[in-house]
């Protein structure tokens, strides 16, 4: 895969508990408040804007007037004068702004209806708000809705009146027609015909009026508002939608976690392993990498729990440090620190544990005259040592006799400590005294290791520099910054520029160190249990097996043993059986518990 997706991936372990807390605490608020947020209720009353639609034959144009006037009262439906009406009338105790929030509108141009949407805490309160906005509408439209109504009923009731009239009259005028052609007077007739005449205008007058006044019925008012549809209590609250708000809540605590993450990871500039590249990092070789070892309060190099794996990456530095000083003993190694805490002090014990388990004479030189603690990892006190004799208190000759009365417990490992601490000691590497002193811990030593105070807080560790054959850096994984580290190479090489500079990395997460160390069975050989019984496990640390060769043989019968449930348990002297007796007396004669070895 990509070195990106790995990048990535990392992220993904490092700040994946922040992702988690981002998820759940937005969407644990959100849930808690959502719950306790009261029921909302919401009420529609609907008006009609117009009356376009109550006529056979509606005017487009009329249409478009309406569906604009329906967008007006939409408006003021919210405004102060409709809301403070509104207010005054219910005797609400609440401002215009208020009670403007809860009113929404909506307009449907295709009915000439206006929805008027009132939400509340009380139902009843709800409907009331809403059907009060439309009657306020209504009343302050030009033309009332009942006024329209009065008018059309009285123009229905007088074109009834009409249309009986005109048939009154038709029925006269066949009347009329009828008796004409049995009058024989001059007079009579001229009668008839004169009163016909005056029948068939009368008629005439009352038909145009009956046509005005049918005319005035069908025509369109469409500034005219009617409530179509009054509010009604709601029964059922609205939904909460408490899926959608804790999502969104979630959604956006997510974004904003991974938006912070990668600023963060952008931003920091420290040394990580997984940069490293071709053993090489900074243009400088990387000799190895120790993973992140829990050291405990007591910092004593005896009782840190080293696994199999801790084991392994410090024997690489080891092998790495003797390839690179090809065996030109004795040498003089500077172990400094590119930062503060990055476990150079630990790395310079275990590092000389190791040397001296492979057979090289090595020697521990706290040269951290300010704050000194390498004794401290081998439970020693610091009474005398490399103050004393810089400062002239001891001879240089007998540098060896206060080495000796420092026991470390470990073969072959010395330790000289920095003695009490110094006003001011720059001032005590500065001269031949400390290049004799050198010389004379070089007469019985192969490596002499020295540790020094943190970076470049020190001008001392650039002075210790000139007089060593290689500077083992120790770099902290993703804690020490690239600038630092850069500055401090880049200061070496000014100031000793024929010394070499080698890079460690310190707390490198295990997962990222490609490391095969010695199987537990195989790298110690415990010692028979007291107990009459053995499990496998412990029968195969005696035996120096693997777990499976143990249960392979108990399975075929060369070991016996007798299976409970899913476990083997073994017989002291089965397995008694199974080794010579001189190796049995051998291991029952090691102690109980003994430290891992490094080699």
């Amino acid at each position: 895969m990509s070195k990106r997706f790995w990048w990535y991936w990392g992220i993904l372990r490092r700040w994946g508990w922040l992702l988690m807390l981002s998820v759940l605490i937005p969407a644990l608020v959100a849930g808690v408040l959502v719950s306790r947020q009261p029921d909302f209720y919401r009420a529609k009353a609907t008006l009609m804007v117009g009356t376009s639609l109550q006529t056979p034959s509606p005017d487009p144009w009329q249409l478009t007037i309406a569906n604009n006037l329906a967008n007006a009262y939409a408006r003021l439906a919210r405004e102060g004068p409709v809301t403070q009406a509104v207010i005054d009338q219910l005797g609400l105790d609440r401002s215009t702004s208020q009670l403007a929030a809860q009113i929404t509108t909506r307009v449907y141009p295709e009915a000439q209806l206006l929805e008027i949407q009132v939400v509340d805490q009380d139902p009843k309160l709800a409907a009331a708000i809403a059907n009060a906005i439309a009657e306020e509408l209504v009343r302050r439209s030009p033309v009332s809705q009942e006024e329209e109504h009065q008018r059309r009923e009285f123009i229905k009731a007088q074109l009834s009146d009409l249309e009986a009239r005109i048939e009154r009259l038709n029925g006269e005028i066949a009347d009329l027609q009828n008796t004409l052609p049995e009058l024989t007077s001059a007079a009579e007739l001229e009668e008839a015909r004169r009163r016909l005449e005056q029948l068939e205008t009368l008629r005439t007058n009352y038909q145009s009026t009956y046509a005005n006044l049918l005319d005035s019925l069908q025509v369109e008012a469409p500034n005219a508002l009617s409530i179509f549809e009054p509010a009604a209590e709601p029964t059922t609250p609205l939904p909460r939608r408490t899926g959608m708000t804790v999502g969104a809540a979630t959604i956006a605590g997510l974004v904003l976690a991974i938006t912070g993450v990668l600023v963060v990871e952008r931003l920091d500039d420290s040394v990580r392993w997984e940069e490293v590249e071709e053993g090489t990092f900074l243009d400088r070789p990387v000799l190895g990498a120790i993973p992140r070892i829990r050291v405990g309060r007591d910092r004593l190099l005896s009782t840190v729990p080293l696994q199999p794996d801790d084991l392994e990456a410090l024997r690489h530095l080891r092998t790495a440090l003797m390839m690179e000083l090809g065996e030109r003993w004795p040498v003089v190694v500077l172990v400094a620190g590119a930062d503060v805490k990055v476990g150079r002090t630990f790395i310079t014990a275990g590092l000389g544990k190791a040397l001296a388990e492979a057979g090289l004479r090595t020697l521990l030189v706290d040269g951290n005259l300010r704050s000194p603690a390498l004794h401290e990892w081998f439970d020693q006190p610091n009474l005398e040592g490399l103050t004393e004799l810089l400062q002239g208190q001891r001879d240089l000759t007998g540098a060896w006799d206060l080495v000796e009365g420092v026991p470390t417990g470990v073969d072959r490992l010395h330790l000289l400590p920095a003695g009490r601490p110094a006003s001011d000691p720059t001032v005590l590497f500065v001269g031949d005294r400390w290049a004799a002193l050198l010389e004379e811990l070089k007469k019985g030593a192969d490596v002499v290791l020295i540790d020094t105070p943190a970076g470049l807080t020190s001008p001392e560790v650039l002075l210790l520099a000139r007089r060593c054959e290689g500077v083992l850096v120790v770099c902290g994984h993703r804690r020490t910054r690239s600038a630092s580290l850069s500055q401090m190479l880049k200061s070496l090489e000014e100031h000793a520029p024929r010394v070499p500079a080698w890079l460690a990395f310190n707390r490198v997460p295990r997962r990222q160190l490609r490391l095969h160390p010695t199987p537990q069975w195989a790298a110690e050989r415990a010692p028979l249990a007291e107990r009459p019984t053995l499990s496998v496990g412990e029968a195969a640390k005696v035996l120096g097996v693997r777990p499976a060769v143990v249960r392979r043989w108990c399975r075929t019968g060369r070991l016996q043993a007798e299976r409970v449930r899913w476990r083997w348990i073994i017989r002291r002297e089965d397995l008694e059986r199974l080794m010579p007796p001189a190796e049995v007396a051998e291991i029952e004669k090691a102690p109980q518990t003994e430290p891992a070895p490094l080699s």
